[in-house]
């Protein structure tokens, strides 16, 4: 159904004017109150999770258009097993249970940003191209750029014994991180298509902070290279830990890498030219994994597309973008907008009309959830 059509139906019980501005303010509020009250199956929606699911990484990419906690399932592309069932539960919980409980997930939310985090079993291939726990023990570990005073932390650890900390410099150079040439051989053949590099980063300030880049391959002529300027799970970089994800499907090849017989690493950042002075950069245990394809099942909040129906829309914003919903479901639609323009109009309206037009959209409401219930996860927790 279009706006128009929308507009058209909710319009017969009118009791006064609108502006084109008001009608689009009062029917986009009113499909998102049902959004809200109703999971629609017409908004279940199958996402591939990017780029998979792997081992003991935990946050991952939110859909946008997700409906508050409304996960349906997460679901492996081949092969279930019978047992995979996942549990949803809260951000605290999940924090305290995610190495233990497999099968586990939750929401975590900053602000507006979400991110899914997932615990869960599978059968992902790792290369540990080094934990970072010596400058000296596999290979050299060497300044880049502005980097200065590279150091072994025992302190700021995510895996192993250490990490590896550096200072920036006053230089005002654009560059500062960490580089190794001589790494003990290892071979990414298998990994360059569809696998991520992961390193977790700990940044003392990412004011003039623009991204990060990783080279990896056989020498400093001959490697792949990959800049982020986001942290894994999609969300911008912080004070603090961060968990960097290098694709190497979206990856540049510098040379010609032998990949059987890498032994060549270069972390580092691109900062601002007055980004100078500062102490405790840290990078700790670079890996290499190949995960498994799933998907996520889940309810979006988004009800509208445009006209070529590519893109889903929180709020409509033309008269021709279109309402996703079927017979059932448009009638809902329907219904809460006459609530909310004889709610709008409540002065020459009378309460009888309001009190009916209440009454009829809850009663809708019920019937099409006894006729659809939702099939979105229940969130448990222990207490």
């Amino acid at each position: 159904m279009l706006y128009t059509d929308l507009k058209a139906d909710i319009g017969d019980v009118t009791k006064g004017s609108l502006t084109d501005e008001a009608w689009l303010r009062l029917i986009n509020r009113s499909v998102r109150e049902v959004v809200a009250d109703v999971d629609l199956k017409s908004l279940k929606r199958k996402s591939a999770l990017s780029p998979f699911l792997f081992e003991d990484i935990y946050d991952y990419t939110c859909p946008t258009d997700l409906k508050g906690n409304s996960i349906i399932d997460i679901i492996p592309q081949t092969n279930r097993v019978i047992g995979s069932e996942f549990t949803l539960t809260s951000p605290e919980e999940f924090d305290r249970k995610k190495t233990s409980d497999r099968y586990l997930m939750t929401i975590s939310q900053n602000a507006t940003a979400k991110t899914l985090r997932v615990a869960i079993d599978v059968d992902d291939t790792t290369l540990i191209v080094d934990n970072l726990d010596s400058l000296t023990s596999d290979g050299t570990w060497e300044l880049f750029g502005d980097a200065l005073n590279l150091t072994l932390d025992s302190d700021y650890v995510v895996k192993g014994s250490h990490s590896i900390n550096f200072d920036i410099s006053d230089a005002g150079g654009t560059t500062a991180g960490i580089q190794n040439s001589d790494l003990d051989e290892f071979d990414i053949t298998e990994f360059i298509t569809g696998s991520s590099i992961f390193v977790w980063h700990y940044a003392s300030s990412v004011t003039g902070l623009t991204n990060f880049i990783i080279r990896i391959g056989n020498d400093a002529s001959n490697y792949f290279t990959k800049t982020i300027t986001t942290q894994n799970d999609g969300t911008a970089f912080v004070n603090g830990w961060n968990l960097l994800r290098f694709d190497f499907a979206s990856a540049t090849q510098t040379g010609t890498v032998d990949t059987d017989a890498c032994k060549y690493v270069c972390l580092y950042m691109t900062k601002a030219t007055g980004k100078v002075s500062e102490t405790d950069y840290r990078f700790d245990y670079i890996q290499i994994k190949k995960g498994v394809y799933h998907d996520l099942a889940y309810y979006s909040s988004y009800a509208w597309k445009d006209t070529t129906g590519a893109t889903r829309l929180a709020n409509s914003t033309t008269s021709t973008d279109i309402l996703v919903a079927d017979p059932e479901e448009y009638n809902l639609f329907v219904l809460k907008g006459k609530q909310n323009i004889l709610d709008h109009f409540k002065n020459v309206s009378s309460l009888d009309d309001v009190a009916i037009a209440k009454k009829e959209y809850k009663e809708a409401v019920e019937a099409y959830r006894q006729l659809y219930p939702s099939e979105s996860k229940v969130l448990i927790n222990s207490y």
